[in-house]
């Protein structure tokens, strides 16, 4: 539909938000790319399809809920995963509340497996067990003595930094440090 100016203009086909089609476009952008036509998802849905679709970051979520999302140093590093894959999207247009409000709000696809995600809905639904974990989180809740599961997907469970070295060098070095960072 178009407004009084001309401006194609639409809403979120998952949440309803207001949306604008608008220029310029970059045809390079491997990630949220704005659309050529009034149809689609605002850019919060947008990443949270993104996220919803894209391995690990899938199954830590599914585990955890959006909580993690609430972490300046885990947007910073999703604003720096947004600059790699040259994201029409700019970071000031993104409401981190808002997508933590509206994470059970259902999508009009399923989760697709892809190079970038080998998980199928029906694995993804295994993973959750049905379950949507909550929003809260209060950091003293969590006790660094003990040995948390960090991930567990088919036969796997990482409860330490290194395993995740092991699995990937430097890996688990670097989450602990984002960690360190909260």
């Amino acid at each position: 539909m178009n407004d009084l100016f001309g401006e194609m203009k639409c809403n979120c086909q998952r949440c309803g938000v207001s949306c604008q089609v608008s220029e310029p476009r970059n045809p390079d952008a491997k990630m949220l790319r704005r659309s050529k036509v009034p149809k689609g998802l605002c850019v919060n849905c947008a990443i949270h399809d993104w996220l919803r679709n894209t391995y690990p970051c899938n199954i830590l979520l599914a585990q955890s809920g959006p909580k993690a999302l609430i972490h300046p140093h885990v947007q910073e590093q999703f604003v720096e995963i947004m600059r790699i894959g040259m994201a029409d999207a700019v970071p000031d247009e993104i409401d981190w509340a808002l997508i933590m409000e509206n994470w059970d709000l259902p999508f009009g696809h399923k989760i697709k497996t892809s190079s970038t995600n080998p998980v199928s809905q029906l694995e993804f639904d295994e993973i959750t067990d049905g379950t949507r974990p909550g929003i809260g989180f209060d950091k003293k809740d969590f006790d660094s003595s003990k040995q948390h599961t960090v991930c567990t997907y088919k036969d796997l469970e990482i409860t330490s930094f290194e395993q995740l070295n092991e699995i990937e060098p430097g890996l688990g070095d670097e989450l602990r440090d984002c960690l360190d960072k909260e």
